[in-house]
């Protein structure tokens, strides 16, 4: 009887303890679910991301390089390819590796402009620049340094902007196609909403090429 009452009770501790585990890793794993990022140091750890997002501002086509550029010089130096707001899409890939970001992404956007106030003589017929569609090719080096769940950063943007131009003279269309490599800065803050989920804002400055300013507003995902 003894050594049975002795068993029974060492199976009551064993159940005991087992119950009593699984409710502190429960509890554990809901407080860390529900939890305030506030005091964590999520920004610091090294991660990739993958981020997309809107982006506007102006740019200055008429710094790239053009095929069978001669007879529309005059388009080139003014307008729409001096000065045109941009509107469209930024989609960006990054690595963080203490503190250091390494980005490559793509820009794709959409010039606007009224082709009304275009209108030039060209050989005696009357010409307007119609459309240009442009995308970017964009690779960054940069710095963040994060406090808590926010991380401030600053990139170095080197940007390879690809164009066509689309002139149209009576009902005859002709596009011609151009490219070029520029610099820009671009600062901004990164929010980590979740460990894996983050929103971000920034802003940058064209120190040569298309770019004259730009800002962002982006979400994305984080694997750490």
């Amino acid at each position: 009887m003894r050594l049975t009452s002795i068993f029974d009770r060492s199976n009551e501790l064993i159940l005991l303890t087992i119950l009593l585990l699984g409710f502190g890793f429960c509890s554990e794993a809901e407080a860390q679910r529900g939890a305030p990022l506030d005091g964590e140091e999520i920004g610091a750890w090294d991660h990739f991301e993958l981020s997309m997002g809107f982006v506007g501002g102006t740019r200055r086509y008429g710094e790239l390089t053009y095929n069978r550029s001669a007879q529309y010089e005059e388009w080139l130096d003014e307008g729409p390819f001096e000065n045109v707001s941009a509107l469209g899409l930024r989609y960006d890939l990054r690595l963080v590796v203490s503190y250091v970001r390494m980005t490559v992404g793509v820009d794709i956007p959409f010039a606007s402009f009224d082709s009304s106030q275009t209108v030039m003589m060209l050989d005696g017929n009357e010409t307007a620049l119609t459309k240009i569609r442009g995308w970017d090719l964009r690779f960054g080096i940069g710095a963040e340094y994060p406090f808590g769940a926010v991380a401030p950063f600053l990139d170095l943007i080197g940007d390879v902007a690809f164009a066509k131009a689309t002139f149209v003279t009576g009902t005859r269309d002709d596009t011609i196609s151009g490219r070029g490599f520029g610099f820009a800065l671009r600062g901004g803050i990164r929010l980590h909403l979740r460990k894996w989920f983050f929103a971000a804002a920034s802003a940058e400055l064209g120190l040569v090429g298309s770019t004259r300013w730009g800002a962002e507003l982006s979400v994305g995902f984080a694997i750490m």
